[in-house]
């Protein structure tokens, strides 16, 4: 289980190159909110604000498939109202439950916090790839995230490795958490993790995917 306390999702870092708007299918399996990193389905969806839209993957968590697009910078609903989230079985309007505006250019920098789950990334794998890993639906701390509207996403510390197939390249941590680095017991002295600045790997406008990475 991911040590989500301190989960920040994925935050663009320095600077914000570009965003575009996709939409978000009525009733999704999984939960929306600010910092997610998100994948597309093969379908456009018909908007009633924007025409029709690329949509979203709503069929369950993106840990290691390969159409990730980027991270959510803004959420809203089917009436085109910002709002902090959007939650698995949101109806909205019937077609959509809402919209999302993300950061999806597959050269943007994001930075995001390791989940030291069993051990810290080592400072041999901190240039090395990695997954990411989602909070589940079950786990009590949905509410909080629905309180701050902030992902609880994070770096799947287990998975670095230097294998080709996985979601994120990680390029250092970020020059605050040096001191961080390796730490297998953050926490206890009120240290938080390291943060790493990372790139999406599998990046769905550089596949060669011909279905939206829905059989990843």
């Amino acid at each position: 289980m991911a040590n989500i306390n301190w989960a920040m999702g994925f935050q663009p870092y320095e600077k914000l190159l570009h965003c575009h708007y996709y939409g978000i299918v009525t009733a999704p399996t999984v939960n929306y909110f600010h910092g997610d990193l998100v994948g597309l389905n093969e379908n456009l969806i018909l908007t009633p604000k924007m025409g029709y839209l690329p949509r979203l993957y709503a069929a369950g968590v993106i840990d290691g498939k390969d159409n990730i697009i980027g991270s959510i910078m803004a959420l809203f609903d089917s009436d085109f109202d910002p709002v902090k989230y959007i939650l698995a079985a949101t109806a909205g309007n019937s077609t959509i439950a809402g919209y999302a505006l993300i950061a999806d250019d597959p050269n943007q920098l994001f930075v995001a916090r390791e989940d030291f789950d069993t051990n810290a990334i080592d400072t041999s794998e901190g240039s090395f790839n990695a997954n990411i890993i989602s909070e589940t639906l079950s786990l009590p701390t949905v509410t909080v995230r629905k309180n701050a509207g902030i992902s609880s996403q994070m770096i799947d510390s287990t998975t670095a490795s230097a294998t080709a197939a996985l979601n994120i390249k990680m390029y250092g941590p970020h020059p605050n958490d040096g001191d961080l680095v390796a730490d297998d017991t953050p926490g206890s002295s009120g240290d938080e993790g390291a943060r790493y600045i990372c790139k999406i790997t599998e990046h769905y406008y550089g596949m060669p995917s011909v279905d939206g990475g829905t059989s990843a």
